[in-house]
């Protein structure tokens, strides 16, 4: 029973293996094939496409991971079917049940998998490649040429939107603008500091602050104020600042949580990054949801010939998979729903899906 399993598991395994790598070597060559447009502006080169390109892989095979797990898995067990050797395993004892066993243990792994990706490898991948990008590693660029915009309502002088131009690698702020707004959101005063250092406990020190007093009354002067430093209170971390220049399908869960306090600590809407945040907690257990889908097509009996039907047809459900999961988080922020039930939907509805037809499967044919 041993050699069966470990025959079932490692043919299961190598073919979700060989369509992973063949996902991404596809993307590698369309994502190569984008960059190479931009060879000859300012700093573009052969070798820092390259790198942006391999950087931007674990975030990719992150993506990936679960629709490779189906396509490779309703292969794997299509083809054991079509050659009668899904029989044999039966003969040998392989009951429906341990056939379930095996590939959530299967499964199992390939959400520890997916958990250290989403986590730690294509954040961090992530986050490195923004730098790349900046500079040449000398700092974190944004994606609008007007820098960051933030909101803070943490500081002592009032609401204020914030304008951070760059972060550098050690999480200093560069060019940084600070709008004071009064209850009628209108701006009485704008600081101004090249530079700002991290205190800790929400505390950032800019160093040579021009601070400008606009006029409230008709015919008043403007006043305007050098002070050497100035004890800027907010919700925001390096931490945090960090990963704004992410899209928040590539934050790591940990990123998204402390953004989320922030925005809640400055009365802004939190229901997108809420969504996002259960979305990435529960996407590892895709694995388990793939494989439960892909486990049925080992129980049909046809020729090798219906083969490549079995996997186009893995391929609509993973492609169903994903437009649900975007429609439910669509209809949750506009719907408000909460967020667990709109992240977990998908997941429950596929996953019951497939137990059913598995059952089915067992019980009459």
């Amino acid at each position: 029973m041993r050699t069966v399993r470990r025959f079932l598991l490692l043919h299961v395994l190598s073919a979700v293996g060989l369509v992973t790598l063949a996902f991404l070597a596809l993307l590698f060559f369309i994502d190569m094939l984008n960059d190479l447009s931009n060879l000859g502006k300012p700093g573009f080169s052969l070798s820092g496409t390259l790198l942006h390109v391999a950087l931007s892989m674990p975030s990719r095979a992150y993506e990936v991971l679960p629709i490779a797990t189906l396509v490779g898995g309703v292969f794997a067990l299509a083809s054991l079917a079509a050659s009668s050797e899904f029989t044999i395993l039966r003969i040998s004892g392989l009951s429906p049940r341990a056939a379930l066993g095996l590939l959530l243990q299967l499964a199992a792994a390939l959400v520890v998998t997916l958990f250290l990706l989403g986590e730690w490898l294509a954040p961090a991948a992530g986050q490195l490649s923004t730098r790349v990008q900046a500079g040449g590693g000398s700092g974190i660029g944004t994606q609008l040429a007007s820098g960051v915009w933030l909101r803070n309502d943490s500081d002592r002088s009032g609401n204020q939107t914030v304008n951070i131009k760059a972060i550098n690698t050690r999480g200093d702020l560069t060019d940084i603008h600070i709008y004071v707004l009064n209850a009628q959101a209108q701006i009485t005063a704008e600081l101004h500091a090249p530079n700002g250092l991290y205190e800790g406990g929400g505390v950032w020190m800019l160093h040579n602050v021009a601070r400008t007093e606009l006029p409230q009354q008709t015919g008043a002067a403007v006043k305007v104020t050098q002070l050497p430093s100035y004890r800027w209170q907010t919700s925001l971390s390096p931490s945090v600042l960090g990963v704004l220049l992410l899209s928040p399908d590539k934050m790591s869960a940990i990123d998204l949580w402390r953004y989320i306090q922030h925005l809640r600590a400055n009365h802004q809407a939190a229901e997108r990054y809420e969504i996002q945040l259960w979305k990435k907690l529960f996407y590892p257990f895709s694995a388990v949801v793939m494989l439960l889908l892909a486990l049925p097509f080992a129980y049909l009996h046809t020729r090798s010939k219906g083969i490549s039907g079995k996997v186009l047809a893995g391929i609509v459900l993973g492609i169903a998979f994903i437009l649900l999961n975007t429609l439910f988080s669509s209809l949750g922020i506009l719907g408000t729903w909460p967020p667990a039930i709109t992240a977990a939907m998908p997941m429950l509805l596929f996953g019951g899906l497939g137990l059913i037809v598995f059952a089915w499967q067992v019980r009459f044919r």
